[in-house]
């Protein structure tokens, strides 16, 4: 792989990056409501439903790391696929009404603030909740309504950010204000369900997308437990969203699968047919892809599809770190794909995935990407625009302004960063 240098000539080292990585204005493409959840909100929230949390959704820490320097690399985690999908079984008894909802969505977007993210596409199906736990009489909320309060939160927290940001611009000479987060909601369908509830989800998300949710539903998306069910069984549902415009996000390639159709194992084949299935279908974005055979990964590179990229998930979903002492370097090094997407240039973005699961946001997984892979601050740079070209968004308006804000914050960026390393030098 080609490593890039800055233009003074130097390397980046990695107390640099992450000062880079953490201060740098991010697009975050693939990131779920629910796994996004904050660890002490969703103890809480059990706490208040009388709900009992099994062993698995409480921390547990790695051994033998620096908790200050070295746990960016250490996985804090250590859950397997399986474990991730129990766990989803578990968060919607806490976030059962609409305030929890309400709740979970607004702190999911001050932790993306936070995280310097500019913009973000957060990822949920439409739910029957109660309207709220503590009421005497039992009322229940439509899944019109679970989606029109994500997009009231969305809607409050995006107009209170510009705001926010443009008093910081009036009194700032450097022009570092954070950007303000541009928040968008794709509607999801869960592969364990039927393929009417997947039409009733896409023809919800058609109807808003054209009324008062339009900006903010962006387009819908296949996931859930990859063992569960078949793209295909759910294709007429996708291509409804198709012929309506929608752009699509199809999970794929999450389970180990034959290398062709001569696959003699049924469960292998079957693996690989699906996910040759979804690659024909085309859609526009890929989720994970990270088990795809060589067969299909040459079809790829040949006609690409933008494959959104979670490294800590990959690494935890497949045990990459389990044996090196949760070391998420060690676990990266055997990613089976990523180093191959790199260096060929394939179009794709990094992304957390699941940020309450796994511990993680969007600074440490670009941080440990370029950890592993020794990419320089304009590799990574390079990455996050490329993933505006990716967003579902097809205003031309929000791509242009984040193209434009986004790489005049790098530019800014990069010269405050070759200033600060000058400093210390002379000191």
């Amino acid at each position: 792989m080609k490593i890039m240098t800055r233009k003074d000539g130097k390397k980046d080292d990695l107390e640099s990056l992450h000062t880079f990585c953490k201060r740098l204005p991010k697009v975050e493409l693939h990131a779920h409501l629910n796994g996004s959840i904050r660890e002490h909100t969703l103890v809480q929230l059990a706490a208040e439903r009388n709900v009992t949390l099994p062993a698995k959704c409480l921390p547990h820490e790695a051994k033998r790391h620096d908790p200050d320097r070295e746990a960016l690399f250490f996985n804090t985690k250590p859950r397997s696929l399986l474990e991730c999908f129990d766990i989803f079984t578990v968060i919607p008894q806490c976030v059962n009404d609409l305030p929890a909802l309400r709740r979970i969505t607004s702190e999911v977007l001050e932790d993306a603030a936070t995280d310097n993210i500019a913009y973000i596409e957060l990822r949920t199906g439409p739910k029957v909740l109660l309207r709220d736990h503590r009421s005497e009489e039992v009322e229940h909320s439509t899944k019109k309504e679970y989606i029109e309060s994500i997009i009231s939160v969305m809607e409050e927290f995006e107009r209170a950010d510009q705001k926010r940001y443009e008093r910081e611009m009036k009194n700032r000479d450097s022009g570092l204000a954070r950007l303000p987060l541009i928040p968008r909601l794709i509607i999801s369908v869960d592969r364990s369900g039927t393929i009417e509830q997947a039409t009733e989800n896409i023809q919800l998300a058609i109807e808003m997308s054209r009324s008062s949710g339009g900006k903010y539903i962006v387009g819908v998306e296949l996931g859930g437990n990859p063992t569960r069910n078949d793209f295909r069984v759910f294709k007429p549902a996708f291509e409804l969203a198709r012929r309506e415009g929608m752009p699509i996000s199809i999970h794929c390639g999450e389970v180990s699968m034959g290398l062709n159709e001569s696959e003699k194992d049924q469960a292998l084949l079957k693996a690989y047919d699906e996910a040759s299935a979804i690659i024909q279908f085309n859609p526009d974005r890929l989720g994970h892809a990270l088990l795809l055979s060589d067969s299909l990964m040459r079809s790829l590179l040949q006609n690409p599809i933008p494959i959104e990229c979670c490294p800590t998930s990959n690494i935890m979903t497949l045990d990459l770190a389990l044996h090196h002492e949760g070391s998420l370097v060690e676990g990266m090094k055997m990613h089976p794909q990523l180093g191959k997407w790199l260096e060929n240039g394939y179009p794709i973005s990094i992304n957390t995935d699941d940020s309450g699961l796994f511990n993680t946001n969007l600074t440490k997984e670009l941080l440990l990407v370029a950890n592993v892979y020794h990419l320089s601050m304009a590799e990574i740079s390079s990455i996050t625009l490329n993933s505006i070209e990716h967003i579902f968004d097809t205003s031309e308006k929000t791509k242009s302004r984040l193209r434009t804000d986004i790489r005049a914050g790098i530019e800014k960026l990069t010269v405050s960063t070759i200033c600060m390393d000058a400093k210390k030098e002379r000191e």
